[in-house]
């Protein structure tokens, strides 16, 4: 069931942007959520079992750089309906996109869980299955 205060603060979120300053036709400028804010609101929504509300806030907070965001983004990606149900589709390409961006910014538990991963990927067939991801630099 999912949390009404989460999303009660998402609305609350939403409706602060939309007020309009004395009064006038013209909205306020929406406000700006730094990549920390996006992160605890994705944790804020994994704990709520708002499964596609966490993969968007981390998503944005990965985006823009966040260490944190890119490990947890990459493993949720990792085990995928494992932990969290059909909310979330396990995508081992993107899940190694966001964990190698995430090592290469030094993080130690995302370098093991890219060895994990590129041991998973290393089939007997030897292809290259995550050939879409090749356009950032990752070492793998």
């Amino acid at each position: 069931m999912p949390d009404h205060r989460f999303a009660a603060r998402l609305a609350a979120l939403a409706w602060a942007g939309l007020m309009c300053a004395n009064g006038a036709a013209a909205p306020l400028p929406a406000p700006r959520v730094s990549t920390e804010q996006q992160f605890q609101l994705a944790l804020e929504a994994q704990s709520a079992r708002e499964y596609r509300a966490m993969l968007l806030w981390l998503r944005r907070a990965a985006t823009a750089g966040d260490v944190q965001a890119q490990e947890m983004l990459g493993l949720a990606l990792l085990v995928g309906p494992t932990l969290y149900g059909p909310a979330i589709k396990a995508d081992r390409c993107e899940a190694g996109h966001w964990l190698a961006r995430a090592s290469a910014q030094g993080s130690e538990a995302a370098r093991v869980s890219l060895d994990f991963l590129n041991r998973l990927r290393l089939a007997p067939s030897g292809q290259d299955v995550c050939q879409a991801w090749r356009g950032v630099p990752a070492p793998y």
